[in-house]
């Protein structure tokens, strides 16, 4: 038996220290995470590249990913293909995508009415939206 019961009372446990220094050290991670994203958050316009995936499928479907490499997010990107054949002729198709936050991509399709297998198929980003 203890020999007072109030001093038994009044000690720490050990586990309570490390559960506590654990709680300090995670709650200073987190303020210090959040201070260093808004320190290096850049308020540059987005950065979008959309480059060919795949080549053109059978039913005329041409693959692409979209890359933002800016911090700051685009909404509503039209992504605008044009398919220019050897004898002259050109379709054009567009797509919009939704959402692309900032330093991340996404991938999607352009669908041709026609063949455009041997077209020379260029892919750009036409516009955006800032959310």
């Amino acid at each position: 038996m203890s020999d007072n019961p109030k001093t038994a009372r009044n000690r720490s446990h050990s586990v309570e220290w490390v559960v506590g220094l654990t709680s300090a050290v995670l709650v200073v991670a987190l303020i210090a995470s959040v201070a260093y994203q808004a320190a290096s958050y850049s308020s540059l316009p987005p950065r979008l590249t959309v480059t060919r995936i795949e080549a053109p499928t059978a039913d005329h479907q041409v693959r692409f990913e979209i890359r933002n490499d800016a911090d700051r997010t685009a909404a509503s990107v039209l992504v605008h293909g044009e398919a220019r054949r050897p004898d002259g002729g050109a379709e054009i198709s567009e797509t919009t995508v939704d959402y692309v936050p900032g330093r991340s991509r996404t991938t999607g399709a352009l669908i041709f009415s026609t063949d455009v297998t041997g077209a020379d198929v260029t892919i750009r980003p036409a516009g955006y939206m800032d959310p």
